[in-house]
């Protein structure tokens, strides 16, 4: 993961309770943090917040979604 001045142990933090609050796999839930927080980071000025952005985008993706959009995050994450 990018570095978003949070430690590894605040990240895992985010991810499992993104992963419980929207009652999806861990797994899945860190692929795509990892994935927002890297697309931020790839054109922001300051990363100082990235993980309060990535982590509202991740929660979007995830509680926004039916069973087909569930589909398509899996290949999403996949890719």
């Amino acid at each position: 993961m990018p570095n978003l001045n949070d430690q590894p142990a605040d990240q895992a933090r985010i991810v499992a309770s993104l992963a419980s609050e929207c009652h999806a796999p861990v797994a899945e839930v860190a692929a795509l943090y990892e994935q927002e927080c890297s697309a931020l980071a790839s054109w922001a000025r300051t990363t100082q917040y990235l993980h309060i952005f990535a982590a509202r985008k991740v929660r979007e993706l995830l509680m926004g979604q039916g069973q087909e959009a569930r589909a398509d995050l899996a290949t999403r994450v996949a890719a």
